[in-house]
């Protein structure tokens, strides 16, 4: 709460938000590689789509996050890449999905970040 709580009126990633200022006001954040975490997302196509999207309209809005923190930069490439060459070992059908997945997302991104930019004006 010293830093205000969760922001009200956040399209996605009020963690996010929350978490910077906590790190913009002196606070730390550990990773504990102990930790058990299972985190996972069956999405659809349009789900995927609307994250990334929401995503794209919350840095929009929140221009800061990315100029203090700097964005993912070629992280998403990488990860593409690396996510294909698995594929490619592992499972080639799956291919075409992730590249319509990662075509999804890049849109979904972008149009995000218009949409955002758009409300903000």
């Amino acid at each position: 709460m010293d830093v205000g709580g969760f922001p009200s009126g956040a399209i996605f990633g009020e963690d996010t938000i929350a978490g910077a200022h906590l790190l913009l006001a002196g606070y730390k954040m550990a990773y504990v590689a102990e930790a058990r975490v299972y985190h996972s997302h069956a999405y659809t196509w349009i789900q995927e789509f609307k994250r990334c999207f929401n995503i794209g309209v919350m840095h929009s809005r929140e221009r800061w996050l990315l100029g203090e923190f700097g964005g993912a930069s070629g992280e998403g490439k990488r990860y593409v890449l690396s996510k294909l060459k698995y594929l490619a070992r592992r499972d080639a059908w799956q291919i075409p999905s992730a590249i319509v997945r990662t075509i999804i997302k890049l849109l979904g991104y972008n149009i995000g970040r218009m949409q955002g930019n758009r409300q903000s004006v």
